[in-house]
């Protein structure tokens, strides 16, 4: 995302001057980057997809983030430089496919995607990162080249191989250009890279038709197609593991549908070896599309294989047999990565979505563990302080002031809580394994949690007798099968022992959630739900109430064919209310509305509100006064271009804190969380909250205390943030400082590859023209022709349509010029 101009004249502050990290101290998130560094074994990368990089110099016992606040937090593979010399050098990929735009994108009827964007490099040791420019598009609302990466591979002093889902990419300058070597359209989507320390390379083509399969090269120039003959017709993904002990020898693992896989082995003599009938459960494991594969053989060893999909299995014969060595209890199931210990080859490092894990032997005998009942081997988890936890919602306790409660609904590690404020204390787990965690709420001056799981319609209340958890399932019993990904609830702030909670296109209301009895084992309940029978159509997709009057529940639902619609219902709490549309001609986007992903209602007065559209492309934020009877659009500078276009974040949440009787709005988003203390259209100015903290991780939701102005933030890669706002933030007028001289400043990226960021700066008002030429003198694009004010300015160039090559930026400022080259590269 862009860095936020600013269109006012007053600089506001952000509302709180520190925000505290929470943690999970032992929780990780997923993790699919990993490699150790070959100059010192305890030195080990790992990046969240969604969470950064991460850096340990004493072999995971300690861990610090070394992606910058301000830059993207999308790490999906990473490769080192073994040429001697230049160990120092790192490259990370950005980009997870599955889902689209991976579990970061937002979930519930949108395309915002939370694509990557490009490739990183270090040449300190991993200790800092900058992207590479002719991998950057900037362009976060649509799919480029370098959006998806798959994996990476160097060779020779400054080569490196980059398989994306738009083919294998092959540089030999460290990355500064590159050359598309295998690609074959939009049928294949799927590529990955390997090489053997003779430089023999393997890419793998997953797609559907002849052009599937594998490929060997031993220049990197030329590639031979080498699939046996009976190759599948379709692969959605194909997992390389060379035998380091044996590099003749390779093993391919393909996924052909969602559990349905093949294992193959090969021999640089050209011998194929179908291994698919020896798989567990004759190859029906689950990979999600091979989202989660891995094949990788014990460096000593070319008969032990590792697998990972859906659990970790390993076989001791080359493929023959397998046994399940990862279980529940101390480890995660889905997994994305696996490195040895060059010292030690029983020692391997497993990446998943639960983050990192260790075993010192990896040939042990699976024990069974009577807790799980499941057999496995010994794990030590590595996530000491390795933040990279995906929440997907937050809860405070409303009730009590000073409260440092804190529950969330994770990405596939269910419901985790704390009340410590000890950053290293570990949180505390409800349902262990890997659950899809959903909206959560705490009730009851903390007696109750309450959570509905994610993909599947189920909801939970959890309390605590005699100290001990229990839970209790409470989804109604006239329900059942899917909904939402995330399905939404709401406790009614006037009284919190009724939820609203929709399925699909229903709403249901329980008016005594305390009176349900526990059960176990646990059963849906009729217990006081009651449908309201007057709302129906489409699906639900969020619930707004305040806790001033009128009582009105507001609700957005959304179909195919009539788009997002928004709708009131007063006194909701009893009876069979008729709800009144509000998505008339005065709507945003009548008379198709994009899907609503947040309706935040003002705590004292229900007649104003806030809707966000979490899609890209469009306007993210309106308030309105009135009930929803007109509406004016507040997003401002979040937006690249005032109509929406352009690379504005995803409006994920909004809230709505009063301190000292003012309002202060939150808005988290794709990009960090931002907050304002005035609405002013269109030239609303939204700050970013803790941008040397929190940064630009994807924040998923944000809850807000009243009481005592305690405010959390769920980030989707970085855990939980929190802080206490008890002062008002007021605008104050900044100093004015002009430019001295008139300067047209380097554009970025440079290279570029789509669009670059042209920046200027004018010491007084005046006549500016800003035109675009070929390197021949071609005048081609006029961008700027008119009166501009003093001070810095920026704007964007798109060449989609220009060929790759050098073009000139001329700047005209009264009597004067400047002039700067910039490289087009597509």
């Amino acid at each position: 995302m862009k860095k936020l101009s600013r269109r006012t004249n007053a600089h506001q502050f952000a509302a709180a001057d520190d925000w505290t990290a929470r943690g999970p101290y032992n929780v990780g998130g997923r993790t699919r980057a990993l490699a150790i560094d070959v100059r010192d074994e305890n030195t080990i990368l790992a990046g969240g997809v969604s969470g950064g990089m991460w850096k340990s110099t004493d072999g995971g016992k300690t861990w610090k983030k070394t992606t910058a606040p301000d830059q993207l937090h999308s790490v999906s593979c990473i490769a080192q430089n073994k040429a001697p010399g230049k160990e120092h050098i790192w490259y990370y990929g950005t980009g997870e496919t599955y889902p689209a735009g991976g579990s970061a994108a937002y979930p519930n009827l949108g395309d915002a995607f939370y694509r990557g964007d490009g490739i990183f490099k270090s040449i300190d040791g991993g200790e800092t990162w900058f992207p590479l420019p002719a991998t950057v598009s900037g362009t976060p609302e649509s799919e480029d080249p370098f959006d998806y990466v798959f994996s990476l591979e160097t060779f020779a002093d400054d080569g490196i191989f980059a398989a994306t889902s738009n083919g294998l990419f092959k540089s030999i300058d460290g990355g500064a250009n590159w050359e598309n070597v295998l690609n074959f359209g939009e049928n294949y989507r799927s590529t990955e890279i390997a090489a053997t320390t003779d430089s023999t390379f393997y890419a793998t083509i997953g797609g559907n038709g002849p052009q599937n399969g594998v490929y060997r090269s031993d220049d990197g120039i030329h590639w031979d197609y080498i699939s046996p003959p009976d190759w599948p017709d379709t692969t959605k993904r194909i997992a390389i593991g060379i035998a380091p002990s044996n590099e003749n020898v390779a093993y391919f693992f393909c996924c052909l549908a969602v559990q349905k896989t093949q294992l193959w082995k090969y021999d640089r003599s050209g011998t194929w070896t179908n291994l698919t009938s020896n798989l567990p459960n004759n190859g029906e494991l689950i990979t999600y599309g091979g989202h989660m594969m891995i094949v990788k053989v014990k460096p000593d060893d070319e008969n032990v294989l590792f697998l990972g999909t859906v659990g970790l299995y390993r076989s001791k014969d080359g493929g023959q047999t397998y046994e399940v060595i990862g279980a529940y209890s101390d480890f995660h199931v889905d997994q994305h990565a696996i490195v040895f210990l060059p010292s030690d080859a029983k020692t391997m490092i497993v990446g998943n979505d639960g983050g990192l894990f260790k075993t010192t032997d990896n040939l042990a005998v699976p024990a069974f563990d009577p807790t799980s009942g499941e057999y496995h081997i010994e794990w030590q988890s590595l996530n000491n302080g390795y933040i990279t936890t995906q929440f997907y919602s937050v809860a405070v306790d409303h009730d009590v002031p000073q409260d440092e409660t804190i529950l969330g609904g994770t990405q596939d590690n269910a419901f985790l809580y704390t009340n410590s404020c000890d950053f290293q204390s570990p949180w505390e787990s409800i349902f262990d394994g890997a659950m899809d965690g959903g909206f959560t709420a705490i009730a009851d001056s903390g007696k109750y949690f309450y959570a509905t799981q994610a993909a599947n319609f189920n909801v939970w209340r959890f309390d605590f007798p005699d100290g001990q958890l229990r839970w209790t399932e409470i989804t109604p019993a006239q329900v059942g099968g899917g909904s939402l990904w995330l399905p939404p609830f709401l406790l009614d702030p006037h009284d919190e022992k009724i939820m609203y909670l929709p399925w699909r296109d229903q709403l249901w209301r329980n008016s005594n959630l305390t009176e349900i009895p526990h059960v176990f084992p646990p059963v849906p309940t009729d217990v006081n739900w009651k449908r309201l029978e007057n709302v129906a159509g489409s699906y639900i997709t969020a619930l707004g109430m305040s806790k001033g009057e009128p009582r009105r529940l507001y609700f957005a639902s959304h179909n195919w064919s009539q788009g997002g619609r928004l709708f009131k219902l007063d006194n909701p709490q009893t009876g069979q209310p008729t709800p009144s549309e509000i998505t008339g001609s005065n709507f945003p986007y009548y008379p198709y509305s994009p899907a609503i992903g947040c309706i935040a209602v003002d705590p004292t007065d229900a007649d104003k509100l806030l809707v966000s559209f979490p899609n890209y492309r469009v306007i993210s934020i309106y308030s309105s006064m009135d009930g929803g009877q007109t509406w004016t659009a507040v997003a401002g500078n979040l937006e690249e271009f005032p109509d929406g276009s352009g690379s504005g974040p995803s409006v994920r949440w909004l809230s709505i804190l009063y301190v000292e009787e003012k309002p202060i709005y939150f808005a988290a988003t794709s990009a960090g969380l931002f907050s304002t203390i005035k609405f002013d259209s269109m030239n609303t100015q939204w700050v970013q909250e803790g941008a040397a903290t929190i940064g630009n991780v994807v924040v998923d939701m944000v809850d807000a205390r009243g009481s005592d102005g305690f405010v959390v933030a769920g980030t989707h890669g970085n855990g939980v943030y929190s802080t206490h706002i008890t002062k008002f933030p007021t605008n104050v007028e900044p100093i004015a400082s002009q430019p001295k001289n008139f300067e047209l400043l380097p554009a970025y990226p440079n290279p570029f590859n789509q669009r670059t960021t042209i920046r200027f700066r004018l010491p007084k008002q005046g006549r500016v023209k800003l035109k675009v030429y070929s390197i021949l003198g071609q005048e081609l694009a006029i961008l700027i022709d008119g009166l501009q004010q003093a001070g810095e300015h920026q704007l964007h160039w798109s060449a989609n349509a220009l060929p790759s090559g050098t073009y000139l930026i001329q700047l005209n400022f009264e009597n004067s010029h400047e002039r700067q080259k910039v490289v087009l590269l597509k």
